[in-house]
């Protein structure tokens, strides 16, 4: 088991938030899209699962920043901010995640994230 410290915890949490929000988590995506390769859905149904896995990778590295801010609750030191902003950034990339993922299932994006991965990796 990883034992952390509440400091590293805080600066672990931002640098995921930092990566949720300039999409270098998407990789989680591309992993998965490649793991199923042709069996992966294609159309909304595709763009449904993948907007779920950014979602859920988005929600967990909310979930992440704010154990981590409550692990400091009290503290007055750097790492309580850098929790608490961790936090804000987390919750920006979950909401361009989300706003992504909705319009894709909405208009059938063949574009961005969706239909370029799903293209390339599915089929």
């Amino acid at each position: 088991m990883l034992t952390l410290t509440p400091q590293a915890r805080a600066v672990a949490a931002f640098a995921l938030a930092v990566a949720l929000l300039t999409s270098q988590l998407n990789r989680v995506t591309i992993a998965v899209l490649i793991l199923f390769g042709n069996s992966y859905p294609h159309g909304r149904s595709g763009a449904f699962l993948t907007g779920l896995l950014l979602v859920a990778v988005g929600g967990a590295v909310v979930l992440f920043a704010m154990t981590a801010a409550k692990g400091l609750a009290g503290s007055k030191g750097w790492e309580s901010s850098l929790a608490q902003a961790a936090i804000l950034v987390a919750v920006v990339g979950l909401g361009i995640n989300a706003v992504e993922a909705v319009g894709a299932v909405l208009h059938n994006d063949s574009g961005g994230l969706f239909g370029v991965l799903g293209a390339t990796y599915a089929g």
